[in-house]
């Protein structure tokens, strides 16, 4: 176990009293949650204290874990508790590079109408911010059936007072088998903002009204915290593309730049006039990883993210383009979003010919 690990243990050991080594027994619930209670506060501390020297403090929490609950305790019960603590938005994203220097630790807990809702972490970066919360019952029983419809929080977003109209997108995943705590990934695109400098320090303020939609929960759930993105700004490296092509539709595109980060790879475009067509590129490093950018913006300028993922049982792996790689291939292609019978087009159509950047 590492110094850190032996740091928190020490700590956790002269909080709870504790006799060092192993407990000889399970402990019951309100001292489990006593345990897990001051780690997740000192988990909160160490990235307060040391943000440039928080690497590992996860993995740390779980070694004090099984320093103090002994193979005793080595049930589903931790297992569970090990996945809830280790559960962030890189993992959520399947990123394995530590996100700790760009994130703010809210980890703020608000219980109304027999639900608890955690915000647990959140993340600026360009025209995105990301939040990860968790949702259970008060009552700790498993959600039910009757609960897929509670897989998203509806209400208001504000930043610096205003009201702010996004759009979202939300993913979850249960975090316990059985079913007692949601994971929630929240993204929250910021393209609307033009006004707002994200890589500045913004009061972010969230007022939920309702979990799910038709027949959902109403009730109130406010979090507010502060972020920035200028930690993240500055780590990102980018290239400059400078690539027009012709759309079907007589509509000139030209790829701008490539940008890439420890949180996302993307491809940033412009177009002459509004298009009825979505884009995606196609991109093969010399290290011969090969994964794809879509879409994610549209108007006269938007964005391609790099959303390639694989999954090997419950872990989702992020695939990227190496950031040591000396070029990267690139080929445009286009799909119609609607014909002129309504219909969604048909596959993607190669657009131009494909092109080679230098990425050294």
């Amino acid at each position: 176990m590492n110094r850190e690990a032996y740091e928190l243990a020490n700590r956790i050991e002269t909080e709870l009293g504790t006799d060092g080594i192993t407990l000889t027994e399970s402990p019951g619930d309100v001292k489990t949650e006593k345990y897990k209670k001051y780690i997740l506060q000192q988990l909160q501390r160490e990235r307060q204290i040391k943000r440039r020297k928080t690497k590992g403090i996860y993995a740390a929490a779980c070694a004090v874990l099984i320093l103090l609950f002994g193979t005793v305790f080595l049930g589903d019960e931790l297992h569970a508790m090990i996945r809830q603590l280790r559960w962030n938005i890189g993992s959520a994203l399947g990123i394995s590079v530590d996100l700790a220097d760009y994130s703010e630790m809210v980890n703020t807990s608000v219980v109304d109408k027999g639900y608890v809702v955690t915000l647990q972490e959140a993340l600026v970066s360009e025209g995105e911010l990301m939040v990860n919360y968790t949702l259970q019952r008060e009552d700790g029983e498993p959600m039910d059936e009757l609960d897929r419809s509670l897989w998203i929080m509806n209400g208001d977003f504000y930043i610096n007072g205003e009201k702010i109209n996004c759009t979202i997108e939300a993913g979850s995943d249960f975090l316990d088998e059985e079913r007692k705590v949601l994971g929630v990934m929240t993204k929250y695109f910021l393209f609307h903002t033009p006004d707002i400098d994200l890589a500045q320090e913004n009061e972010y303020r969230m007022e939920f009204d309702q979990i799910g939609v038709d027949g959902g929960v109403k009730g109130n759930w406010n979090f507010a915290f502060k972020a920035d993105s200028s930690a993240l700004m500055g780590d990102t490296r980018r290239t400059e593309l400078g690539k027009s092509f012709m759309l079907p539709d007589g509509v000139s595109v030209t790829l701008e730049e490539f940008s890439t980060n420890h949180l996302e790879q993307r491809i940033s475009y412009s177009l002459s006039a509004r298009s009825r067509y979505t884009l995606v590129v196609d991109a093969v490093d010399s290290e011969g990883n090969q994964v794809e950018f879509s879409t994610r913006t549209q108007g006269d300028s938007g964005y391609m993210l790099n959303q390639t993922c694989e999954h090997h049982g419950e872990t989702k792996i992020y695939r990227r383009l190496d950031e040591n790689a000396e070029t990267v291939t690139m080929t445009l292609y286009a799909r119609e979003e609607l014909d002129e019978n309504g219909q969604v087009g048909d596959d993607y159509v190669q657009i131009g010919e494909p092109f080679e950047v230098k990425l050294q």
